[in-house]
């Protein structure tokens, strides 16, 4: 099967279409350039493997897998690509300690996550999860809590457990080996279906756009039809794709973009360029900050968030863009800043700051406020090696009157101040709060955060 242009449509109507459908792929290409890095890219630290658990056990840094923006500095995690094209996984974690958060997260391969598990929802047992794609319709055994249904046949799995502190690297350690992940046929003891070849195409080099693969050429339609082949159309969606066909884009179908008319080369671009700036201007605009913090809420969830109208698609394509595969709000809101109280942009070449906290910071699991490069929105390197302040740093001190301040600056501060010491780099920077298991007036948006105050 051959995708190509319908020769009945005007050139206005192409790049409509065009538009529309570079909005609903952008989140998978730019998925699918990290999925082919961390599964057939060379050796790194992010590298993962298909099928079973790549356990990361240490803390990420700007030396070791500082390569997705705004990583996660909290938690040690266990990551897998899984296929499920042949049979479903089961999934058993261990007991946790009453103390510790952990939980579970699954994204399809339109990135949008489709359940989390854990501390939150389900408590710290031990629990036993079936993990099946869209086309398995075998019986629930016994011996599993839940069947979890993907929409897709490929997708990502994670496991966090929150570090406490230093010392506790060893027990979570511990903890991860304790994760058991089998195909269904080795827990059922019969024999292994046969598996198929997962035949994708390589991303080339030339349709990277600053690190995220974005094909932002006629080529996107190629390679979002090589994608679809592992997902499922969801009937609400059928319409839209009958629509995406008449400019070629058809799961699982061949497309030449070389062989294009000029004209409809034209029209596919202007498409393309237009969903790119609707894109750009929401990522400008994620939201009205609140005492200078942004927190756009519509941007974290499944298809009842992510999906159903052209928002909801144009907020999964800026999500890929902003922090691709979000967990949902409910299980955690990430708020950031990168403006003063003064609404002057942070800088810690020639400031310091503070943020003063006169309450409970508003998160039932665990909380940090974490700072990364403005441009790259990484890990900046810095002297001290701390990169992050939250609720297990039990050293810090509070006020007599349940106050809590943090001093962000890049040179310490005086000693009786350095337990509440977040440094800063000597350039533009970012706070990113985590607020896991975040409090309802976070997600009502009623909650005010304190704004970050220039001191000098």
């Amino acid at each position: 099967m051959t995708g190509q242009v319908d020769p009945s449509l005007s050139d206005a109507e192409v790049a409509e279409l065009a538009e529309e459908a570079y909005l609903y792929a952008y989140p998978m290409l730019v998925a699918y350039g990290f999925f082919h890095r961390q599964v057939a890219g060379p050796a790194a630290p992010e590298r993962q493997a298909f099928n079973r658990f790549t356990h990361f056990r240490e803390l990420a840094s700007p030396a070791l897998n500082n390569t997705i923006p705004w990583v996660n500095t909290d938690t040690l995690y266990s990551a897998v690509w899984l296929d499920l094209r042949a049979e479903p996984f089961v999934l058993t974690n261990p007991a946790f300690e009453d103390f510790r958060f952990h939980d579970i997260q699954a994204n399809d391969w339109y990135t949008m996550c489709f359940v989390t598990r854990g501390t939150r929802d389900v408590g710290n047992g031990s629990r036993t999860y079936l993990i099946a794609g869209p086309d398995w319709t075998g019986p629930k055994s016994d011996f599993v809590d839940e069947v979890i249904s993907a929409e897709s046949s490929i997708v990502k799995l994670f496991v966090r457990v929150v570090v406490e502190n230093d010392g506790d690297v060893a027990a979570i350690h511990r903890l991860q080996d304790q994760y058991d992940l089998r195909p269904l046929s080795a827990v059922l003891g019969e024999p292994t279906p046969a598996a198929t070849l997962l035949n994708l195409p390589s991303p080339e080099s030339a349709l990277f756009e600053g690190g995220f693969y974005e094909c932002p050429t006629p080529a996107f339609i190629r390679v979002f039809n090589a994608l679809m082949i592992v997902a499922t159309i969801h009937p609400s969606e059928r319409d839209l794709f009958a629509r995406f066909a008449r400019i070629g884009a058809t799961p699982g179908a061949a497309f030449d973009e070389t062989a294009l008319r000029e004209h409809h080369v034209a029209a596919i671009m202007r498409g393309i360029g237009a969903a790119r700036a609707r894109i750009t201007k929401r990522l400008a605009h994620l939201g009205d900050p609140i005492n200078g913090w942004t927190y756009p809420l519509d941007l974290r969830g499944g298809r009842d968030v992510l999906a159903g109208s052209t928002r909801a698609f144009e907020c999964r394509a800026v999500l890929a863009k902003y922090a691709i595969w979000g967990p949902p709000a409910e299980e955690v809101v990430y708020m950031n800043c990168d403006v003063d109280a003064d609404g002057a942009l942070l800088n810690g070449a020639d400031a310091a700051y503070t943020l003063r906290f006169d309450g409970p910071v508003p998160a039932k699991g665990f909380w940090s406020f974490t700072v990364y490069d403005a441009e790259t929105r990484l890990l900046s390197p810095h002297p001290s090696g701390r990169y992050k302040r939250g609720d297990r740093d039990r050293d810090m001190v509070r006020a007599g009157d349940g106050s809590l301040t943090l001093y962000l600056q890049n040179q310490p501060p005086a000693p009786d101040r350095q337990a509440n010491w977040l440094p800063i780099p000597l350039k533009g920077f970012q706070v990113v709060a985590r607020l896991y298991w975040p409090t309802p007036d976070v997600l009502d948006l009623s909650y005010k955060p304190p704004p970050i105050v220039r001191v000098r």
